[in-house]
């Protein structure tokens, strides 16, 4: 059995991925990330759009 609670570690992950966005100086044009606990279990909802510009030529 893993040592984090999963809501804590998906959350950690989308942070993750939004930084690596920022760190490659990605344009986020849509960002959604949630996560549900529900009486069934975890509901994870993620979308993304992100524009990563061309390098210019040296």
């Amino acid at each position: 059995m893993p040592e984090k609670d999963v809501t804590v570690v998906l959350n950690e992950k989308g942070q993750e991925l939004k930084k690596l966005f920022k760190d490659y100086n990605a344009n986020i044009e849509q960002w959604k990330f949630s996560v549900e606990e529900t009486k069934e279990g975890v509901r994870v909802e993620f979308a993304a759009k992100a524009l990563f510009k061309k390098k210019e030529p040296a």
